[in-house]
C-alpha cells in the first residue's frame, strides 16, 4: 500500500472518531450560543470549550514532542499576512449564516448522520457555495479587490508568523507553555459551566473531538505525511492537497463537489473529502450504537428561504474568513494563530447578533 493511500486511510479513522465524539457530545457552537442567548443555559457551551481546550493542549504537545511544524499548514493559519479584514468580515458573515441554518457545516454533517434530512439540502448549498468561492473566479473577481488590502504584513515588523509565541518573540518552548496555559483556561471555564462528573459523556466526546484535531496534525505533518509527500513527487498525477493540516469543513465541502464532478480522478480525493465522509459515517455509527438515529422530514417550505440563505452565507463567510467553527475555532486556535482567535470572536459576534435580531423579530410578530 502506497503512502498517500495509507495516509488517507488513517485520516478516515481519525475522522470516524471525530464524528462519533461530536455526535454523542453534541459539540456545536451555534447550538450552544442559542441555548445561552435564548434559554440562558450555558451548559452546552462547555462541550465546545472542552473540544477547543483539548485541541490546544494536544496540538501543543504534538508540536513540541513530535516535532511537527505548524508554520506551514493548510490553510496557513500562522501566515505573516494578517488578513484582519477577512477574519472579521468573513467570520461575522459565517456567524450569522450558521444561526440561520441552525448549525455549522460540521454540525450539519453530524445531524445528517443522525438521520436529519433537513441537513442534506443545507450541506448541498454550503458545498456549492464553497466550490464557487474556491474553484471559480468568484472570490478573485468579487471579494479580493476590496478585502485584499485589509491585511497587515507582519514581516514588515520583523515577525515571521502570527502565532502568539512568535508575536511574543519565543519559540517552541514558549508555544508549549502558552498551549498548556490557554488550553487549561478553556477547560477550567468549561468546568464552571458543566462539572466533569455531571457531564462525563459530554466531556469524553468533546475531548475526543479536540484530540482528533491534534491527531490529524500529527499524521499529516509527521513521518507518514512526509512519506506521502515524497511519494507524490514521483507520481504522474499526485494527490491534491497534501501537507500538514487538520479539520475544517466548509472548503472541503467544495472539494467534495469537485470530486463528484471528477469521480474517476483519485487525485481529487483530498484530506477534506475523506474527513467529510469520515465524520458523516462516524456520526451515523455513533447514532446507531446509541439508538439515536431518527429520520427527520425536510420540514416546511416557508422555512427554507431563510435556511438556504444562511447556507450561502456560511459558504461565503467560511471561505472569506479562511475557516469555520472547527477550522478556526479548533484547528486554527490550536496553532495559537492570532487570526483564528479574531475570526472565532467574529463568528461568535455574528451568531449572537443573529440570535438577538431573530428573537426581537419573533417578539414583534407576537404583538
Amino acid at each position: 500500500m502506497d503512502a498517500p493511500l495509507s495516509l488517507l486511510l488513517v485520516v478516515l479513522l481519525i475522522a470516524l472518531v471525530f464524528g462519533a465524539g461530536a455526535q454523542f457530545s453534541r459539540v456545536c457552537l451555534p447550538g450552544s450560543l442559542r441555548d445561552w442567548v435564548i434559554g440562558h443555559d450555558r451548559s452546552r457551551l462547555a462541550a465546545y470549550l472542552v473540544a477547543v481546550g483539548a485541541a490546544v493542549i494536544a496540538t501543543g504537545l504534538v508540536q513540541a514532542l513530535a516535532g511537527v511544524d505548524l508554520n506551514d499548514t493548510k490553510p496557513p493559519y500562522r501566515s505573516p499576512q494578517f488578513a484582519w479584514g477577512r477574519y472579521l468580515i468573513g467570520g461575522f458573515i459565517f456567524g450569522v449564516g450558521m444561526v440561520m441554518t441552525r448549525g455549522c457545516p460540521a454540525r450539519n454533517l453530524v445531524k445528517l448522520g443522525q438521520g436529519n434530512l433537513q441537513s442534506l439540502p443545507v450541506l448541498i448549498v454550503m458545498a456549492l457555495t464553497a466550490y464557487a468561492m474556491t474553484r471559480t473566479s468568484l472570490y478573485a473577481d468579487v471579494f479580493l479587490p476590496w478585502v485584499g488590502p485589509l491585511t497587515i504584513d507582519l514581516t514588515a515588523f520583523g515577525i515571521a508568523h502570527q502565532d502568539l509565541a512568535s508575536l511574543l518573540g519565543g519559540g517552541v518552548g514558549l508555544a508549549l507553555v502558552l498551549a498548556l496555559v490557554i488550553g487549561a483556561a478553556f477547560l477550567l471555564f468549561a468546568a464552571r459551566l458543566l462539572a466533569p462528573l455531571q457531564g462525563g459523556v459530554v466531556w469524553l466526546g468533546a475531548a475526543l473531538v479536540g484530540a482528533m484535531v491534534a491527531a490529524a496534525y500529527w499524521v499529516t505533518g509527521g513521518p507518514l505525511g512526509q512519506k506521502a509527500m515524497e511519494a507524490a513527487e514521483l507520481m504522474d498525477t499526485p494527490p491534491e492537497g497534501l501537507g500538514t493540516q487538520s479539520f475544517t469543513f466548509s472548503a472541503p465541502l467544495g472539494d467534495v463537489v469537485h470530486y463528484l464532478g471528477h469521480p474517476a480522478a483519485t487525485s481529487a480525493i483530498t484530506f477534506g473529502v475523506v474527513a467529510v465522509a469520515g465524520v458523516l459515517l462516524g456520526a451515523f455509527l455513533s447514532a446507531l450504537a446509541r439508538r439515536e438515529f431518527r429520520l427527520a422530514p425536510l420540514g416546511h417550505a416557508r422555512e427554507w428561504l431563510i435556511t438556504l440563505s444562511g447556507a450561502v452565507l456560511v459558504g461565503i463567510g467560511s471561505v472569506l474568513a479562511m475557516g469555520c467553527t472547527v477550522g478556526h475555532g479548533m484547528s486554527g486556535v490550536a496553532t495559537l494563530a492570532l487570526g483564528s482567535f479574531v475570526a472565532l470572536a467574529a463568528i461568535v459576534a455574528g451568531g449572537v447578533t443573529a440570535l438577538k435580531v431573530g428573537a426581537m423579530l419573533q417578539r414583534h410578530d407576537k404583538l
